[in-house]
């Protein structure tokens, strides 16, 4: 594993605005979530970007995860950005948006705000339904990764997909989407207008499904899935540090 596939964490100490935890994507790893942290960490936030069980491997690692342990390990992670003492708010692409949106409706006191890229909820593809079975005779498929409008950048995943894993990712939809109502906490979300791997209805189940009062979406007209590696990045690591700024100046007001 290459040195910026690995976890990180950037602790600017008691100075430090907030702290905003990222989460990478099914099959990715932090690579696809550094140059956001370090949009973030230059803007004055702390930020904890965990490494998923499973990811960063082979897929056949992969395959032998789930994603209780996947979750498992966000919730760790948001445990050691509480201990950092600042505000926490969580961002996450494609799956980790999944598992954050699962953290909010688990852990929701414990959050100022969600950041959402590409957010899945549910299974869009109408053989999704066939993966259980397919796993026994099919155990990969085709790599997920890299859908990415720039022509000259590559997501780190890994080469297959690994349909094991897969199905445990539609158990999580299963148990996420039906508690949508449980999130409560102010939502960014930005959604990619063309997205060959989460179609862009995810986002607007989404927005029908929480019970947050305060949720601001943009459209990404120039990139793909992997946002956060494409055109557009800058919009979301601009975005994401002026929502932060904006719901800790209402924390603020709210106690003085």
């Amino acid at each position: 594993m290459s040195i910026d596939s690995e976890e990180f964490t950037f602790d600017l100490g008691p100075d430090a605005k907030a702290t905003m935890l990222l989460c990478h994507g099914f099959t990715s790893d932090p690579a696809s979530m550094r140059p956001w942290g370090e949009y973030l960490r230059d803007a004055g936030f702390n930020v904890v970007a965990p490494l998923l069980p499973g990811h960063g491997e082979t897929w056949q690692v992969l395959a032998k995860s789930n994603w209780r342990q996947w979750y498992g390990r966000l919730e760790e992670a948001l445990d050691e950005a509480l201990a950092l003492g600042r505000p926490v708010f969580a961002g996450g692409l494609s799956m980790g948006g999944s598992l954050t949106l699962r953290l909010a409706e688990l852990r929701g006191g414990d959050l100022a705000g969600l950041v959402l890229v590409n957010p899945a909820i549910f299974d869009s593809k109408p053989q999704g339904f066939l993966a259980p079975l397919i796993k026994y005779v099919m155990p990969s498929v085709a790599s997920i990764g890299s859908d990415l409008n720039k022509p000259d950048v590559r997501e780190k995943t890994t080469d297959r997909t690994p349909v094991a894993a897969y199905v445990s990712l539609r158990q999580l939809w299963k148990v996420t989407r039906p508690e949508l109502a449980r999130v409560t906490v102010p939502l960014r979300i930005f959604t990619s207008a063309q997205d060959h791997v989460v179609n862009p209805r995810n986002t607007a189940v989404v927005r029908a499904g929480v019970r947050s009062k305060d949720v601001e979406a943009s459209v990404l007209p120039r990139s793909f899935h992997v946002a956060t590696l494409d055109y557009d990045a800058e919009t979301i690591f601009a975005g994401s540090a002026e929502f932060m700024e904006r719901q800790l100046a209402k924390a603020r007001s709210v106690h003085d």
